[in-house]
């Protein structure tokens, strides 16, 4: 935007690029583990053994990282949250399906489900 930005480093001897290179790093680690926060619940998990929590730890990181690679192939217009609310509505709707026996009319659908998701991407 045209704006100056400083960066500082304790180490003398490190070069620029470096001190811009770890803070990127930094950066994309911190907003990764907010995204893990926000959308996958990596507060959630209430184990006390270090095996279940590190599962659950790495199973959180794992679903926003693949969230990300997901919605810059497939869906580069929606949110990480909106992608979510997809992903559950379509694993609902194929649950309710499965579960009732019933096979859905696809072209007498199709329009509905696009209507019901696109209630939720103007909602959230």
């Amino acid at each position: 935007s045209g704006g100056h930005k400083i960066y500082f480093s304790t180490d003398l001897d490190m070069s620029a690029k470096d001190i811009i290179e770890y803070y990127r790093t930094r950066f994309q680690i911190e907003f990764c583990f907010r995204d893990s926060k926000q959308f996958t619940g990596l507060n959630d998990c209430q184990a006390r053994d270090l095996k279940k929590l590190d599962f659950a730890f790495n199973a959180s990181l794992t679903s926003v990282n693949i969230a990300k690679v997901m919605r810059k192939r497939y869906y580069p217009s929606l949110s990480i949250g909106l992608l979510k609310a997809y992903l559950s509505n379509t694993y609902i709707l194929k649950r309710i399906f499965s579960k009732s026996g019933l096979k859905p009319n696809r072209t007498f659908n199709t329009k509905l489900i696009k209507e019901l998701f696109g209630i939720v991407a103007e909602a959230a």
